[in-house]
């Protein structure tokens, strides 16, 4: 397990739960909830059309940006998002918002927290990995289709067998 497992699969689902904001329309925030739980569904069940479905929010040019301001393109992020999702057993996904906004140019900047528990088999047995992450998303408008064109890693935080292996961002 490594921290690219958390880097790739956080980053490029961007998971999370739409609260309420009054400048965000209620329609545009239904859109992302659904479209965050789409992602949560890949993370528990990953069968490729959950994947499919879980990677279909992000624009065709989305770009992640990990903490230390390396990016990567849409399929980077989700050729090592699915093959590391296919390798987890994960037994909880739990999202949320901790902050959203309308911005001038009518896009939404998302900021999501996730929670991620589950386990893998490693060579030398099986482990149990905890992930926290906070990420900052930017939603807007593609082709009709209101989709993630960037995503910031903020902060990671990944344990395994309740050993801290990660610990980088804000």
């Amino acid at each position: 397990m490594t921290s690219k497992f958390a880097v790739a699969f956080v980053s490029a689902l961007g998971l999370s739960i739409a609260i309420a904001r009054a400048d965000v329309p209620p329609d545009v925030q239904k859109t992302i909830t659904n479209d965050y739980q789409l992602g949560c569904t890949a993370v528990l069940a990953p069968t490729d059309g959950n994947l499919t479905a879980g990677f279909g929010y992000l624009s065709p040019d989305y770009v992640d940006i990990d903490v230390r301001g390396k990016k990567r393109t849409r399929d980077e992020v989700v050729g090592t998002a699915t093959m590391q999702l296919k390798q987890i057993h994960s037994t909880a996904c739990e999202p949320t918002i901790v902050s959203q906004t309308l911005n001038a140019d009518g896009s939404v900047t998302v900021v999501s927290q996730l929670h991620v528990v589950g386990s893998f088999q490693g060579p030398d047995g099986n482990h149990n990995v905890d992930v926290n992450a906070k990420a900052l998303d930017t939603w807007k408008q593609v082709g009709g289709t209101w989709m993630v064109t960037q995503g910031q890693e903020l902060h990671t935080t990944v344990k395994v067998d309740g050993k801290v292996i990660e610990d980088e961002g804000q």
